[in-house]
């Protein structure tokens, strides 16, 4: 034993812990930040933190900085501070460029002195509200009263204040504080103007004043002052002072009673011990050995209990101290932490892959042999029921004593657990399972054994579990000095990737199985499936699971590649957190858990992550969240002002249909963690699934709609009201409802146009069958009835009269056949052109007329000959034309006759011309031709005209419209 204990310490070397890294977390030019020189820094009442730089005013959601158009009058926008006044309105600060003030989405600028825009007088160093129309300035060398629009200096208003002032702050009872090169002065004010009441520290130098919960604070080149304010009377009690003989530059006071100040060590650029935190009389140093960064120039406290660091480095936070980081490094390389464990004694014990560690104090003893032999890489560290500590190493299982480290059993462990009655499993890198009962050590006996190494093993009551490297896990039965397989998990028989790294179990019989690339797998404990899979699907930021840590409520808390992730609710639709770490220089990639009471121990690359979550302060701010883009087709096509959460409304052709939008729910102190869920009523009135994406687009119908978006932050508190844009997409001029209507309009009257066209036709027909039966009853009918009676009265008379009856049946009957001829040529569709109307006119005309020795001419232009001519106009054209030849050759005794066609302008004239001895025409005719021919031509609307006089010949005209 003592032999043993000599060879560790001589083999113990040491290792170095630096400085605990505190959860700071860091922004600056890399995450869009333009300058990194931060003067000043506030919150306003939307939630948004305002950033004043050497190059303007930056509005920080928490993932994004936007800067807001802010013109400068002189040279650059230098931001010296900002104020928020009893409105809310915030006041930007400003170097030569005097004040500038944010109101209804516009600034606007003051200047002191306006003529003189280079001179200190326009260089703001703070600003109060006394009233609600009236404020106090301090510039660089001189103090004004400000009513909203112009300014006066205190002289004018009789007060002695000859120092430059420096800061100053409202006190209960209308008092004000106001620090200057000549120590501080408390002015009462009455009817809003301040008179000095007191002056303090009179030659000294006071930076900044500030007043929290009933105290005045003052820093000095001599430290920190805390005056007890007695609102009794309106005195300061005796002062307690801190930091004393440092020079103070600037301090905030949080919600908590912490006071934060900035050391002024006398350099622009200084980099040392620049932070102190005061709580209940302790100082706490925060420097760069903390992770702060350098050059810290302003601290605000904000509502959700963030403390915010101005430096010329950016900009810096610390919300909760709920971690810290020992970066472990051994001689000149760090030893990646691939186990942890506390023992009984509080003793803190390190497995790395080159050893094992123990803490003492601030420092790790190293202890990387054994008996001569190196431990090498450490697989596994745990304490059993009993409280024995035992190492899996490559040198062996080795037993952890007091302030020394034995070999306890000669086998290259890769996995471990305790069965029900303490008995100790252990897996082996070639996949050996053995069993030590307290007595001996067993070697189990397995029919097809698994030449792989074990990296997981759970032995329970009736099971025993394995998880081998790359051949997935074996599910056992033991039975004697044997293992039987019941189960196998592996590619063989449907499950792939299943490549095991560690295991773990919890009080409700799930055991858990973590894996190199495929997350976790959740069986029940006699389970032959998988019950649960949870992965980078489910909501995880990594797949490799190198530890799992099961807690009593079902909380799982597992140890990835990528940062812990903490698994609640229901395994099968698991809810998932991050656990941010705010340290870029903090590796990213975690290996193993330790949880001891509420602190969890967290091993990395590089060192050890102590995490506390009973440190994190709930959040209940409810986070407002923001519309920040509205995109129409790809591009920006509606303008909606920066962080609005009502962007009102707008109507959209039908071709801007593709609409995204970007949100932004403000929660500084946890942003990885805030979730939204959005819906657009009119597409369906549901919320969408809960989601870390801050944009979403939608192809959507034309049709009125209403997109919202709701935030809830890290610890499930809502937004009190969605952010809301209302927008309708116009459908197409052919699905408007007057183009619907107008259609259908038009395609009932297309429809009764129709059925009036296909009645009128069915009429005309109607009419025409009419008028041939009368036709045929009339012309035909009576022809022949009288040839009927002509031949029964030749059948009686004598031979020479029946002779001359006979001569009189063959007239009608041929005056009959011509008749019948003009009805079957007049309704036959062959016949339906001007060229067939003029060769049927011709035919009959020439017969006749050639018959009286009378020339005769047609004129019908060939183009005409082919236009149509329906039924009915052709049939009244022809009897007017045969009517007029009757009449010209019955009556007119002439000589010579021309009929002619022309057409123009969609009408068709003809006429029938005859050189004959004329009549006249004012004598009333005793005919009926005339007449008929006058009422075919109304029947055409259609205008008849004869001219004619005793001499001179006939001419009968005829002037129809087709078309």
């Amino acid at each position: 034993m003592f032999r043993s204990l000599i060879l560790a310490v001589a083999l113990l070397l040491c290792l170095r812990a630096d400085a605990q890294m505190m959860p700071f977390k860091n922004y600056g030019i890399k995450d869009g930040l333009g300058d990194n020189n931060v003067q000043a820094v506030i919150r306003d009442n939307r939630g948004l933190l305002w950033v004043g730089t050497d190059f303007g005013v930056y509005w920080f959601d928490g993932k994004k900085f936007y800067r807001p158009q802010v013109t400068a009058n002189v040279g650059q926008l230098y931001v010296t501070g900002f104020y928020k006044d009893m409105s809310g309105t915030i006041w930007v600060l400003t170097f030569f460029n005097g004040i500038f003030k944010y109101h209804d989405g516009r600034f606007t600028n003051y200047m002191v002195d306006p003529q003189q825009k280079d001179e200190n007088t326009n260089s703001i160093a703070d600003m109060i509200q006394l009233s609600p129309t009236k404020y106090i300035l301090l510039t660089q060398n001189r103090s004004y009263i400000f009513d909203g629009k112009r300014f006066s200096s205190f002289e004018s208003e009789k007060i002695d204040i000859k120092a430059n002032g420096n800061s100053v702050a409202a006190i209960p009872g209308q008092t004000i504080a106001m620090g200057t090169d000549d120590g501080f002065f408390l002015l009462k004010c009455s009817q809003g103007i301040p008179k000095i009441t007191q002056h303090l520290f009179a030659g000294s130098r006071v930076e900044k004043v500030a007043f929290v919960k009933n105290q005045l604070w003052a820093l000095t080149p001599k430290g920190a002052f805390c005056f007890p304010f007695k609102p009794a009377d309106g005195s300061l009690g005796k002062p307690v002072a801190f930091l004393k003989g440092r020079s103070l530059k600037d301090l905030a006071a949080g919600r908590d009673g912490d006071t934060w100040v900035i050391a002024n060590n006398g350099s622009f650029w200084d980099v040392a011990d620049t932070v102190y935190k005061i709580r209940n009389g302790s100082v706490t140093v925060y420097g760069r050995q903390n992770g702060l960064p350098e050059n810290v120039q302003q601290i605000y406290y904000d509502n959700e209990g963030i403390v915010w660091f101005a430096n010329r480095k950016g900009l810096s936070m610390l919300a909760d101290e709920y971690y810290s980081f020992d970066k472990i490094v051994s001689g000149h390389f760090n030893d990646p932490v691939t186990s942890m464990l506390i023992d009984d004694k509080k003793t803190f014990w390190v497995g790395s892959i080159n050893g094992l560690a123990q803490r003492k104090e601030k420092k790790y003893d190293f202890y990387p042999n054994i008996n001569g032999a190196s431990i090498g890489y450490v697989s596994w560290v745990n304490k059993t029921q009993r409280g024995d500590c035992f190492v899996g190493s490559v040198a062996g299982v080795l037993k952890i004593g007091r302030n020394s480290v034995k070999k306890f059993l000669n086998l290259n462990s890769t996995a471990f657990s305790e069965g029900p009655d303490h008995s100790l499993w252990f897996g082996c890198v070639t996949g050996e399972v053995w069993k030590f009962d307290g007595v001996s050590l067993k070697k189990m006996l397995v029919r097809s054994p698994v030449h792989e190494m074990a990296t997981a093993l759970y032995a329970g009551k009736d099971f025993v579990w394995v998880g081998y490297r790359d051949r997935g896990i074996a599910k056992f039965t033991p039975r004697n000095d044997s293992l039987i397989l019941l189960k196998e998990f592996s590619t063989a028989n449907g499950y792939p990737d299943m490549r095991i790294r560690c295991c773990s179990a919890d009080q409700q019989g799930n055991v858990f199985f973590g894996t190199r690339t495929n997350g976790v797998f959740m069986f029940s404990r006699g389970s032959d499936e998988p019950v649960a899979h949870i992965n980078t699907q489910s909501g995880l930021n990594a797949n490799w699971i190198r530890d799992i840590v099961s807690g009593p409520s079902g909380t799982l808390y597992l140890a990835t590649n990528n940062g812990i992730n903490v698994v609640t609710g229901n395994y099968k639709h698991p809810q998932v957190r991050y656990i941010s770490i705010n340290d870029d220089n903090i590796n990213r990639e975690t290996n193993c858990i330790l949880k001891d009471g509420t602190v969890f121990y967290v091993g990395t690359n590089e060192g050890i992550l102590k995490w506390m979550p009973a440190n994190i302060r709930k959040d209940t701010v409810a986070p407002p969240v923001y519309l920040t883009k509205i995109s129409i087709q790809g591009l920006k096509g509606f303008s909606v002002a920066p962080y609005t959460s009502d962007a009102g409304s707008v109507e959209l052709p039908y071709d801007r249909h593709f609409i995204s939008f970007e949100f932004a729910g403000v929660s500084l102190k946890d942003p990885e963690n805030v979730f939204y869920h959005y819906s657009v009523t009119g597409q369906d009135n549901g919320w969408s699934p809960l989601t870390r994406n801050n944009d979403v687009a939608f192809d959507l119908k034309p049709g009125s709609y209403t997109f919202k978006v709701a935030a809830k932050n890290a610890d499930g508190t809502w937004s009190r009201r969605p952010a809301i844009f209302h927008f309708i997409i116009d459908p197409p001029f052919w699905l408007s409802w007057w183009f619907v209507l107008i259609m259908t309009a038009l395609t009932v009257f297309v429809a009764y146009s129709a059925y009036r066209y296909k009645l009128s036709k069915a009429l005309a027909i109607e009419l025409l069958r009419n008028k041939i039966s009368n036709d045929l009853h009339d012309d035909i009918g009576s022809t022949l009835s009288s040839i009927s009676i002509l031949s029964e009265v030749a059948a009686r008379e004598k031979e020479q009269k029946s002779k001359r009856i006979l001569g009189e049946i063959n007239e009608r009957s041929h005056l009959l056949m011509e008749k019948m001829d003009d009805i079957v040529w007049s309704i036959s569709t062959q016949n339906d052109t001007i060229g067939n109307l003029f060769s049927r006119i011709q035919q009959f005309a020439s017969t006749i007329l050639e018959a009286r020795n009378i020339d005769y001419e047609f004129r019908v232009p060939d183009k005409l000959k082919e236009m149509k001519l329906d039924m009915q106009r052709r049939q009244h054209i022809y009897l007017v034309l045969k009517e007029a030849i009757n009449n010209l050759i019955k009556y007119s005794g002439c000589s010579t006759v021309c009929i002619l066609a022309e057409y123009s302008g969609g009408l068709l004239k003809i006429e029938v011309a005859d050189d004959g001895k004329g009549f006249d025409t004012t004598q009333q005719s005793s005919g009926n031709g005339l007449l008929n021919m006058q009422k075919r031509a109304e029947a055409m609307r259609g205008k008849f005209c004869i001219a004619s006089s005793p001499g001179k010949g006939t001419r009968v005209s005829l002037a129809v419209q087709i078309e």
